[in-house]
């Protein structure tokens, strides 16, 4: 990213969000990210769905996981030592700025994309960590990136192994509850099939039903928690969340 881009990214990019969302403002819908209503949410993604907030970005499991965070605080205590794999900017800006946590967000691609990520991000491949000893983080979130990673069992090997014991992850993925067993194929190249398989061109598997049993066959406990246990039918509607998706928490 040139420097007049990231010049741009810091400094009008925050000003046409705040009058996007003034031009979107209502009472149909509302972010729990930047608390904002809005009369509805902009259309995003391949499949053209109306579910990005007009001034903070968030989508659904972005405001499916603020909503989790916050009725359970618990999970991210004071002196947690956290690793957030492939910042999402609106949790990296949460969580930066909390004094009470030891916070290290990471991506693998930080050094192609620069001034993408924020200016502390680590490089980080998920299959192989050797800069990080055994038992190190209290919490680590990694939000839909295993679906990109072809040895996908060898990240969650990694993730367990820095984890300390009684550490808890939320290791979020796309779910086909469809499909029984998850669809990988790695020969397929064109962009297009694989938005039509997977979902997105930068996908290699769509996982289904037995993602929990992946997680643990690779060491982890789980608990894969709905989102209508802990959110009302009337706020899954108003906070643009799917009903069917589950937290996808795991513990060490």
């Amino acid at each position: 990213m040139s420097t007049l881009k990231q010049l741009l990214k810091k400094t009008a990019l925050p000003v046409y969000l705040q009058l996007r969302g003034a031009r979107y403002s209502g009472n149909t819908v509302a972010c729990p990210c930047c608390h904002g209503t809005f009369s509805r949410f902009l259309v995003i993604g391949f499949d053209r769905r109306p579910a990005q907030c007009p001034r903070c970005r968030s989508n659904e499991r972005d405001r499916t996981l603020a909503i989790y965070l916050e009725k359970f605080p618990d999970l991210i205590k004071p002196g947690t030592k956290m690793l957030h794999v492939a910042p999402e900017e609106i949790f990296y800006k949460r969580f930066r700025k909390d004094p009470n946590i030891i916070y290290t967000a990471g991506d693998k691609f930080l050094n192609i994309y620069k001034g993408s990520y924020p200016p502390d991000t680590i490089y980080l491949d998920i299959t192989d960590m050797p800069q990080i000893p055994d038992n190190t983080y209290d919490f680590l979130l990694c939000s839909h990136v295993l679906s990109c990673i072809p040895d996908d069992g060898k990240a969650m090997r990694e993730m367990l192994r820095v984890l300390k014991p009684g550490g808890h992850a939320i290791i979020q993925v796309p779910i086909n509850e469809s499909l029984p067993i998850t669809y990988e194929d790695f020969s397929i190249t064109d962009p297009a099939e694989k938005i039509r398989l997977f979902g997105d061109p930068n996908y290699v598997r769509y996982y289904g039903q037995d993602y929990e049993q992946k997680l643990q066959a690779n060491g982890f406990k789980t608990r894969f928690i709905p989102v209508p246990s802990f959110v009302s039918d009337a706020d899954i509607k108003r906070f643009g969340l799917v009903k069917t998706d589950t937290v996808q928490l795991c513990y060490k």
